[in-house]
């Protein structure tokens, strides 16, 4: 038989693919496979703890009170208005704490008064030094009554102690008078006693010699009897009239002495209440300096809530508050508690202003500066949740586009650090690995 030859193209058909188109196949796989592991376990995606915030100052609004209320006279502002610190806001009805004021300022006054008349009482000075908040204000009315009052008392007393002072010296006066007039008695008595008794020496010896009669010696010897009682009586007398005199010298040392302890008892007393009104006094100038109703910082008024002259407001009842114009803005942003554990302070932050119309604002760039030590809860919500105080930068681009306003809304991304795909992917398994593995 004849062979016949066969195509090449049906001799080939048959045969297997080249090993090349295999290689680059199995090439291509493993580069995509490789690729993808190394983007999934090298390739940082950064990391964010969102948050909703909103923009607040920083020292949180003011809300004015009234410490004891009362009866609206005059409201000097409106809603929206700009204030300074120290603006008046809102006028009260001052006719009580007035009243009260003036009457505890009467005691003060008074009681100062007496102070400095006391003293000069006691130092036996010859006028009252008057203090100067009292000598400062003598034109006014209660003061001025006061001041004259005391002096009235202290010259009326003066002159009783004075007249008491000069009897008792005129005492001892008429007494050493006396003293003297016995003393030269109580002498020349002594001076008579002494001739007597030389004159009955004499009598004597003639009588032992029979010169002299009996009758006359006894005559001298009955004088000199009688002049040494003279003599007795004068001793007597003039020391009675030297123990009035000790007597009226104790006398003025007593009054004197219980003069002093009675002031200094007074002054005690005076000086005790004296600071009690004291006390009484800087308690009642406050209520009354509290009927103005000042501003405690520049900002603007919002929430008014008075607008009644006359009306009554309750002690503690807030009467507008005040929107702090040169204080700092910042975003207090409510974390989950859930993300807690990434959040901490000096974190860096991006925040989006959201509008009124719900358009979402470029992002600015903040840093986290406080976060709250415990949970806190929302009363309305009951949802707890941790708060951020997050700082905006001044120095970043967008702050000059943007007008900030408090209770603006606002979304917060807190930059907690990088992580890869493969942390995020692994990251459930791997919780829900832990969970399996526990007994029921």
């Amino acid at each position: 038989m004849t062979a016949t030859a066969i195509p090449d193209t049906v001799a080939t058909a048959g045969a297997p693919f080249g090993w090349r188109p295999v290689l680059a196949g199995f090439g291509v796989i493993a580069v995509f496979v490789g690729g993808m592991g190394a983007w999934l376990t090298l390739a940082p995606i950064e990391s964010a703890v969102v948050a909703p915030g909103v923009v607040g100052v920083d020292s949180n609004v003011k809300t004015v009170q009234h410490l004891e209320g009362g009866i609206v006279e005059e409201i000097l502002v409106h809603e929206n208005d700009h204030v300074a610190t120290g603006d008046l806001l809102v006028r009260l009805r001052n006719t009580l704490p007035a009243s009260q004021l003036n009457e505890v300022q009467g005691q003060y006054f008074e009681a100062r008064a007496t102070d400095a008349r006391l003293v000069a009482e006691r130092d036996g000075d010859e006028a009252i030094r008057f203090p100067a908040e009292l000598t400062n204000r003598a034109d006014e009315p209660a003061i001025h009554d006061a001041m004259s009052g005391q002096q009235s008392i202290f010259d009326s007393r003066r002159a009783l102690m004075s007249e008491r002072t000069a009897i008792l010296h005129r005492t001892v006066a008429g007494l050493q008078e006396k003293i003297a007039g016995l003393q030269e008695q109580f002498d020349a008595a002594e001076r008579q006693r002494k001739l007597i008794a030389e004159q009955l020496e004499g009598a004597t010896a003639l009588l032992d010699r029979g010169l002299m009669d009996r009758p006359r010696v006894l005559e001298l010897q009955q004088k000199e009897a009688e002049l040494d009682g003279r003599i007795g009586s004068f001793r007597a007398d003039i020391a009675s009239a030297k123990q009035g005199v000790e007597e009226a010298n104790l006398r003025f040392a007593e009054l004197r002495a219980d003069t002093t302890s009675e002031v200094v008892e007074q002054l005690r007393d005076v000086r005790s209440r004296a600071y009690e009104l004291s006390q009484q006094l800087a308690a009642a100038q406050d209520v009354l300096a509290r009927t103005e109703i000042r501003s405690p910082i520049n900002g603007t008024v919002v929430g008014l809530k008075v607008h009644t002259i006359g009306g009554v407001i309750s002690a503690g009842e807030p009467l507008m508050d005040i929107v702090p114009s040169d204080d700092e803005l910042v975003v207090r942003a409510s974390i989950d508690p859930r993300d807690i554990d990434e959040v901490h302070q000096g974190l860096p932050a991006s925040v989006r202003l959201i509008s009124l119309n719900h358009r979402v604002q470029t992002a600015i760039e903040a840093k986290v500066s406080t976060v709250s030590a415990d949970r806190l809860v929302d009363p309305a919500t009951g949802y707890g949740y941790y708060l951020a105080r997050v700082q905006l930068l001044p120095d970043s681009p967008e702050m000059a586009s943007v007008t900030l306003q408090p209770g603006m809304a606002a979304d917060v991304l807190i930059r907690t650090g990088t992580r890869t795909p493969w942390d995020y992917l692994i990251a459930p398994i791997a919780r829900n690995f832990t969970l399996s593995l526990r007994e029921e």
